[in-house]
């Protein structure tokens, strides 16, 4: 709305029509001072033609939108694009990094950017529009057009005013049209919304007034006003035109949507409008319909789909060809914020790799951004696909697409966020908040029309700002209340250009290298498929390359300071190489670069380092060889040899300066690089074998300990073997395929050879093969074993040669010497496992199946116990069991430990009860005879004679069962019948052994309690095993093993005899069970008694303590007699319920006496004396509910330890004894007050209703069905029933609802004897009201419920005893539980005095 002196500005520019207005404001606009606005000067005014042919930058996707896409794209709404309009302007002022806070400030509202993002740069280009801002100041101070509140942008700019104006500029910013006339915002109110068709030759204005005007802007015309499109007294919210033509959508603040087609027939204009969604189903805040025409070059008939966002749901539906709703989600969110929603077309990757371009819905509310695909599916169905939810920690306000790829997002602050959609990385943000944003609030509460909107919406309505950041192609408009401002994403060039002006040098080189390889966001301006898009960035790059070093060394440091220089160069090289190798530059690399670098030894040295991830990384794998031999030679240098190893096996050979490398190789035995050289530049993978062996062989035979580098040496030697008979290269890589056969060969022949080329006499046999054997026997076979897996193995020819290396290892290392046990038993579980493998492929006599089984069962030590036991496993399972006898075989593996090997064996036997020796005796795998054991006994395969050996094997060992896992034990002899019946015979079998016998019983009664099924006593077990006589003898024990936990089990157990127990507890002396049973048992007075004693013993104890120093002591000690006390205070509460007054002070005053007698010995401790007088309170507030207080009085008065003592001893005594009284008196109040309020209550409902006029529905008698007569006597109740009274008496109550006549109701004699007698002096309606407030008493009213309270409190044999009764016969629980439950508390309840109790006791 607009303020006092817009409105006084109004009511006088009201002389103006609309061409004077025009003329005003070109006159005002012609006055305007540069200086004072800020205007630059402008030598050529652009062309409207240069501006709309002006190159508008996209993104990478968005450019790849023009590529024609296959034909018949599945999924797929169109395969063309389209150009956008930039807009630009005469005096435009864009925003420059390097201006300053004032100037921002002053320049009128210019957004502030934050600190720039390095790693992207500058992406925004902010434009000022300044043009168009300084006339909607000067038509606002001048004129009275009012403030702007609304903008519509095409390729002109229309910005409406809260006086009913209408500006349209050109995209040179001058005024074209001034629509309207403040006569007209009078009459309709501000302008709320704005809409431009496609041509931008009509144009929709709504007023907050509920009017719609059309105007023609090539004559600026109105065409039509529309007053009845939407729902009376309404606002326009929204306005938008579709792709159909002549139809648009509209949204008011009502919140519903309607449908307007306006056409133009026999020459005059026509409209017609229909309800698409109405406000009562949900308030639609924002509409947003699919713009086809936006992404076609060419008008399609397509489906017309919206989408609409109320409060907290997102609709989309069709409009043509028919209305359908396509999608819908719920939003909740807070209710103060608004829904957003945003279409752009963007290319997805299908899973099986096409690309489809479809249009993409944005939406979301307060932080969460939701992104659904809008595609084909199967039946050619529109459908929507999730693709992404986001959540950004921020409140959102505003959304609008840059392009494919990005997304602006204004939040509540308003502060513009650019975010990559993929990733939802904030790549800039600028502060919006000088610019002063225009917000629709007035609009969106209906301040023009009454403010007849909900709650909600005008609660949500505070920050409307729709149409202040509207978006157009890949520009952001904004919308001030001074300010009129443009937010694109600048070109890549433009970006990396910013960097460099800005001193950036080095983070225009990142982004460049970024955008070469695809990994910068929201990149505009590419137009080219991936490969020339790289040519141009490369091209690029070399520019921003070449000038940065010319910059770097002009700012050379002083060359005599060292450290400086070093620093300068650290900074300088290794980033121009990382963007030289990464933009794919070598010839600059080693060009020019080299060239300026080599120069200086400081920059040689860093540039050769800079040069080595990258070699290693495999992206510089050819140098030019005098590269690589500076390389080399500063490596070697600086004893970096190990980087010069990794450097040699990256390179290609022909990189290499050969002598160079071999020498360096040598020298420090770089072996890897050896076998590379080798093997990859001489094609020679035989002669380094035999050459690094040799250098091997003389090392362990010089007689010392090999050194690191030598056992480095062969450990490489064995993996390059490995690594030849499998058919890869070494160090990396695959041997080729025409090559793979012969390596293979010529490296197997090479190992298996007698002797050696130029081999001396001395030489022993295989001298290749023997030199690996004494390396490492085991990791060598390892090897064989690996490649005898080979194809080439396992065919005739393999065989043969597999049996041959078989032999060769026997007489090397079995008729042989200088190998101990430990090297022959690998070699036998390796020819074990090569026997198992092939079967009867490999042929060795039988003297040597006795040394493998030798060898493999003797081990000296435990050394690869697991593997040699495997080994002779898979021998047997493969056929070798049968050449050795069994017997000799067990006898063997039990010598070794092979219990697995005894398994097998015992298994093929058919001896299945052996086996569970074997498990008990494998201390690895005892925990599994459990489970053999319920396999054995389940399975159908096995027959009784197995199960029966089972079980007579289940009892023999039943004790180291139990050592294993007791539980387990219980669960098969209660889950599995077969064992179940033999629980009698375990029992036995464990007749005395206590600690096994107590350790099964245990187990079976804690299974039992822990599995059985809810409900039920004993669990749904076989048969119910556990006899009464079996928990007894398990209490027996317990009491013998472990009588601590007596108590316990005895509380939470059930089906044990009681009077058996007792008598056990009793033998064992268990004095707190013995309690706990007779206190089961009804024994009150005998429960009493026990646990006195245990209390004086406890009190003894703390006596006895005094004496000692240790305050632990004493406060452990109070702890015992503090949890004895609750223990007795509970018995006396539970027997006070049961008995006397004599009986209660018989179990009462011990305990308190036992306490007080506590009090002299207590003196001179005063600590102690304060916690036992607590614990005597304690006691006393508890026994008042039970004896009278008098009686405790006198009780504690005659007490040495008070009688004589002063005022402040008995102070708490007394002081709980008023609070008592206190609380009792408040009860009654209480109880008082409740009732009467009751009574007033029902007598006043009573009252009213027996005022209340009785209607007559029928004419007729109920009872008779005849007409009622003049003379004739009627009965009507308020039930509506009417009789007469001959038919159904004159009774109170209605004899059709009863069911009763007059003449069937008992007589009032019976009646009397079957209620309570009731007071005296009532009439009968009073009488009747009684009767009804008892019958609602019984349903727990609050009467019922303190006759409940009332009853225990009541005297016995008192004058209320009868009424006392009668209650109680009505209450529902019995008033003895209400009063004695340990969770009945009033809130005027006193506080008493209590101490803390451990959970020990």
């Amino acid at each position: 709305m607009a303020t006092e002196g817009e409105g006084q500005l109004s009511n006088d520019s009201t002389k103006f029509d609309e061409t004077d207005l025009l003329k005003q404001l070109d006159l005002q606009l012609e006055e305007l001072d540069d200086d004072e606005f800020q205007l630059p000067p402008v030598e050529e005014l652009p062309t409207l033609e240069s501006i709309l042919n002006e190159n508008d930058p996209a993104s990478v996707s968005d450019d790849e939108i023009s590529v024609p896409p296959p034909s018949q794209p599945k999924s797929s709404f169109s395969n063309d694009g389209g150009d956008t309009l930039s807009l630009h302007s005469r005096g435009s002022s864009e925003s420059r990094s390097h201006t300053s806070s004032t100037e921002r400030h002053s320049a009128g509202g210019r957004p502030r950017r934050d600190v720039q993002n390095k790693t992207h740069g500058s992406i925004l280009r902010h434009v000022m529009l300044k043009g168009v801002a300084t006339q909607l100041i000067s038509a606002h101070d001048r004129v009275g057009a009012g403030l702007p509140t609304t903008m519509a942008v095409g390729n002109i700019i229309c910005i409406g005013t809260s006086h009913g104006l209408i500006l349209v500029f050109d995209p040179m910013q001058v005024l074209k049209f001034c629509l309207g006339s403040t006569q007209l915002g009078e009459q309709y109110g501000s302008v709320s919304a704005l809409a431009l068709n496609q041509d931008c030759t009509r144009l929709l204005a709504g007023f907050a007034k509920g009017q719609i005007c059309l105007f023609d802007l090539t004559t600026s015309k109105l065409l039509q006003t529309i007053s009845d499109a939407h729902t009376p007294y309404t606002a326009v919210l929204h306005l938008k035109w579709t792709d159909y033509p002549g139809m648009a959508v509209i949204s008011d603040s009502g919140g519903s949507v309607f449908e307007l087609s306006i056409k133009r027939t026999m020459g005059l204009n026509s409209n017609e409008s229909r309800c698409i969604f109405s406000g009562s189903r949900g308030e639609v805040c924002t509409i947003e319909p699919l713009l086809m025409s936006h992404f076609r070059t060419t008008q399609l008939v397509e489906p017309i789909i919206l989408a609409m966002a109320t409060i907290s749901k997102v609709i989309v539906v069709s409009l043509r060809p028919q209305l359908k709703v396509l999608f819908t989600f719920l939003l909740k969110a807070s209710p103060t914020t608004l829904p957003l929603l945003a279409w752009q077309f963007v290319i997805i990757q299908m899973p099986d790799g096409t690309r489809v371009i479809d249009p993409v819905l944005a939406f979301g509310r307060e932080r969460t951004v939701l992104y659904y695909q809008l595609t084909h599916g199967s039946q050619e169905e529109l459908q929507f696909v999730p693709l992404q939810k986001t959540t950004v920690n921020y409140v959102m306000q505003g959304l609008a697409w840059l392009n494919s790829r990005t997304l602006a997002i204004l939040d509540t602050k308003e502060h513009l966020h650019v975010v990559d959609v993929k990733s939802m990385e904030e790549l800039e943000t600028v502060d919006l908040a000088c610019l002063g944003l225009v917000y629709a609030t007035p609009h969106f509460k209906a301040i023009a029309t009454g403010s007849n909107v909900s709650k909600a919406m005008a609660l949500a309505g505070e920050r409307a700002c729709y149409h202040s950041m509207v978006n157009f192609g890949s520009q952001v408009l904004l919308l001030g209340t001074k300010s009129f401002q443009v937010v694109t994403v600048r070109s890549w060039e433009d970006r990396l250009d910013h960097l460099v002006r800005g001193g950036h040098s080095r983070e225009a080189l990142q982004l460049a290298l970024d955008i070469y390889q695809d990994k910068a966001h929201a990149v505009v301006g590419l137009k080219h498929k991936k490969e020339k898009k790289q040519q141009i960035v490369q091209e690029k790059i070399s520019v921003l390359l070449a000038q940065y070093l010319d910059t770097a060394m002009d700012s050379l440091p002083d060359r005599s300071n060292l450290s400086a220089l070093t620093q300068h160069y650290s900074q300088v090289v290794p980033l121009c190489v990382k963007v030289a190798v990464g933009s794919g530059l070598e010839e600059v690399l080693f060009g020019r670069m080299w060239e300026i670098f080599s120069e200086d030894a400081i920059s040689k040295g860093i540039f050769l380092e800079a040069l080595e991830p990258y070699i290693l990384s495999d992206q510089l794998p050819d140098i030019s060889p005098s590269i690589t031999q500076c390389l080399l030679s500063h490596q070697e240098s600086c004893n970096r040899l190990e980087a010069a190893e990794a450097c040699i096996v990256h390179l290609s050979v022909t990189s290499l300066d050969l002598h160079q490398a071999m020498t360096l190789c040598w020298t420090h035995g770089l072996y890897d690089a050896i076998f590379y050289i080798y093997t990859r530049g001489m094609k020679d993978f035989v002669t380094p074998l035999e050459e690094l062996v040799t250098v091997l062989c003389n090392a362990m035979n010089s007689g010392n300990a090999l050194t690191k580098s030598q056992v480095t040496l062969g450990n490489k030697i064995l993996v390059y073997v490995s690594c030849c008979l499998a058919g890869r290269a070494y160090p990396h890589g695959d041997i080729a395929e025409q090559e793979l056969m012969q390596v293979k060969h010529e490296v197997f022949k090479c190992l298996t050879s007698l002797h050696s080329k130029n081999a001396k006499a001395s030489e022993t046999s295989y001298p290749f093969l023997r030199t690996l054997l004494r390396f490492d026997t085991r990791e060598f076979l390892n090897v064989l074993a690996l490649a005898f897996e080979e194809a080439e193995f396992t065919t005739e020819l393999g065989m043969q040669q597999r049996q041959r290396v078989v032999d060769i290892l026997i007489q090397v290392m079995v008729e042989g010497q200088g190998f101990g046990p430990t090297q022959l038993g690998s070699l036998f579980t390796f020819i074990a496992r090569q026997m198992s493998k092939q079967h009867g492929a490999i042929a060795i006599n039988r003297q040597l199946f006795d040394q493998v089984l030798n060898h493999l069962t003797t081990g000296d030590s435990e050394s690869y116990h697991e593997e040699r036991q495997t080994a002779l496993l898979e021998l047997l399972q493969e056929g070798g069991l049968a050449h050795y006898p069994h017997n000799h075989l067990l006898e063997k593996a039990r010598q070794a430990g092979f219990y697995r090997v005894c398994e097998f064996v015992y298994e093929e036997r058919g001896e299945h009860e052996k086996i569970i020796e074997c498990y008990l005796e494998d201390k690895l795998r005892r925990h599994q005879v459990f489970t053999y054991v319920r396999t054995v006994l389940s399975s159908p395969q096995f027959t009784d004679l197995h199960a029966h050996k089972i079980q007579q094997q289940f009892i023999r060992h039943s004790r180291t069962l139990l050592d294993i896992d007791s539980s387990r034990v219980a669960s098969l002899l209660l889950t599995m019948p077969r064992l179940t019946l033999l629980m009698n015979d375990i029992v036995e079998e464990l007749q005395g052994d206590d600690e096994h016998l107590y350790a099964l019983l245990h187990a079976l009664f804690t299974y039992r309690a822990t599995h059985a099924s809810p409900g039920a006593r004993g669990g749904d077990l076989n048969e119910n095993p556990l006899t009464a006589e079996l928990q007894e003898k398990y209490i027996d024990l317990m009491c013998k093993l472990n009588p601590a936990q007596v108590y316990t089990y005895l509380k939470g157990a059930e089906g044990y005899r009681l009077e058996q127990t007792l008598e056990i507890c009793k033998r064992h002396k268990q004095q707190e069970s013995t309690a706990f049973l007779l206190e089961r048992a009804g024994d009150i007075k005998g429960a009493f008694e026990i646990l006195l004693v245990i209390l004086k013993t406890k009190v003894d104890d703390l006596l006895r303590s005094l004496g000692s120093d240790g305050a632990a002591s004493h406060s452990l000690s109070l702890g015992h007699v503090q949890a004895q006390v609750v223990k007795l205070v509970r018995v006396c509460q539970l027997g006070s319920s049961q008995l006397e007054e004599d009986g209660r002070r018989e179990i009462w005053f011990p305990l308190l006496d036992a306490l007080l007698a506590t009090q002299p010995p207590l003196i001179p401790y005063p600590k102690l004396a304060q916690e036992m007088r607590q614990m005597v309170g304690h006691v006393v507030n508890s026994m008042i509910t039970h004896v009278s207080l008098p009686a405790i009085l006198e009780r504690v008065m005659r007490d040495p330890g008070y009688c004589g003592g002063n005022f402040g001893q008995i102070k708490h005594l007394l002081k709980g004894m008023v609070e008592r009284y206190v609380y009792e008196e408040t009860l009654y109040a209480t109880v008082v007050r409740i009732i009467a309020g009751d009574q007033l209550r029902y007598l006043t409902q009573q009252h009213s209703q027996a005022r209340a006029p009785l209607v007559v529905y029928s004419t007729t008698c109920a009872l008779c069905h005849s007409a009622y007569h003049p003379s004739s006597k009627a009965v009507v109740h308020s039930c509506g029933h009417s009789y007469h009274a001959q038919c159904g008496g004159e009774s109170t109550s209605c004899v059709l609802c009863t069911g009763t006549t007059e003449q069937e109701k008992p007589s009032e004699d019976v009646k009397a004897n079957d209620t309570a007698p009731e007071p005296a002096g009532l009439d009968d309606t009073q009488l009747e009201g009684l009767r009804r407030v008892r019958v609602l008493s019984s349903g727990g009213s609050k009467l019922h419920f303190i006759e409940s309270l009332n009853n225990p409190r009541s005297s016995k044999g008192s004058d209320g005893s009868s009424q006392a009764s009668v209650r109680a016969s009505r209450s529902l629980s019995t008033s003895q539980d209400i009063w004695h439950s340990e969770n009945f508390a009033l809130k005027v309840t006193p506080q008493t005095q209590d101490f803390d109790i451990g959970e020990d006791w």
